[in-house]
């Protein structure tokens, strides 16, 4: 299933990349409207209608992800479901991307293939990963500057932020407690020291917006020495686990006040004692570099290289 140009669309899914790190229904159904209507539209298929609801609904079969439906004289409609059902948690982007392309194949057997019947036949997957892997580009990018990210779409930044904690996890994932606390070297950071430290600076960016929002031009404080925080927070006493949980709730916050922001609010700033002046548009292309930053620290940690 060849989309003509798959790059016009990767805007719309970067959007919902963000969209989903706000933890906002409204601001997922908003994105994924427009990349439906951008799939719909490329490939010149009548369009679809999309509900986004809150828990999955479950029952001893497991967990309903989405659902197509399709009746006579209405148009086609697709549900999906934006939280798991027990813990609530928003769904990862790539899981709900797949759902959300899965069930777009069935209105594409249907609307372009002109199938009688949409059946999960291996032809069904193929088309399905196609699409993903047209949409979402390949990982292992180099890690961009400062300015870089500050060049690039509001769009790119705000997904790369939804991202991290995602990515945070997966690097954590079935790792004992001993071995995230374990330092590469004497003077490096262990895994559970990164996530604490992405946990804090969060904080950080958080009241530096709420600052900037409420004032004209304030004077922004200064973080100070990572090294200091993470002595006298006594970081490697922490969980890695609530560590990372605490900072998905901050970053949500962070996203879901970054996304409500109109134009203008962007270039609102304050001055910084060492940055000088930065604005909110500035600040937010920092954060990307950081989290790209902390990432790369994160997976040398764990591999055991300082």
């Amino acid at each position: 299933m060849r989309l003509p140009e798959p790059a016009r669309l990767h805007p719309a899914v970067e959007a919902l990349t963000a969209a989903l790190g706000s933890e906002q229904r409204v601001a997922v159904q908003q994105a994924t409207d427009r990349l439906i209507r951008g799939l719909t539209d490329t490939l010149g298929v009548p369009p679809v209608k999309v509900e986004v609801l809150a828990a999955r609904p479950h029952a001893k079969w497991g967990e309903l992800h989405g659902l197509y439906t399709a009746e006579r004289g209405r148009t086609p409609k697709i549900q999906l479901w934006m939280r798991t059902a027990k813990q609530r948690r928003v769904v990862a982007f790539r899981t709900y991307l797949r759902t959300l392309l899965h069930e777009v194949g069935h209105h594409l057997d249907y609307a372009l293939l002109r199938l009688r019947d949409s059946y999960h036949t291996e032809g069904f997957y193929k088309r399905e990963s196609s699409l993903f892997k047209q949409l979402v580009p390949e990982a292992g990018r180099p890690r961009v500057t400062v300015e870089a990210w500050f060049r690039r779409s509001q769009d790119e930044r705000l997904a790369r932020l939804a991202r991290t904690p995602d990515e945070a996890a997966e690097a954590l994932a079935g790792r004992a407690a001993s071995a995230l606390a374990r330092r590469p070297a004497a003077e490096a950071w262990s895994p559970t020291e990164i996530v604490c430290h992405l946990r804090d600076i969060e904080e950080l960016f958080g009241q530096r917006f709420e600052t900037i929002l409420a004032n004209d031009e304030p004077a922004l404080v200064e973080a100070g020495p990572a090294d200091r925080w993470a002595s006298e927070r006594q970081y490697r006493r922490h969980d890695a686990a609530s560590a990372l949980e605490h900072f998905r709730r901050r970053r949500g916050e962070s996203l879901a006040t970054l996304m409500a922001l109109p134009p203008a609010d962007w270039q609102r700033g304050g001055a910084h004692p060492v940055r000088g002046h930065l604005t909110i548009d500035l600040l937010v292309a920092l954060m990307a570099w950081h989290d790209d930053n902390h990432l790369e620290q994160l997976t040398r940690a764990l591999e055991g290289r300082p």
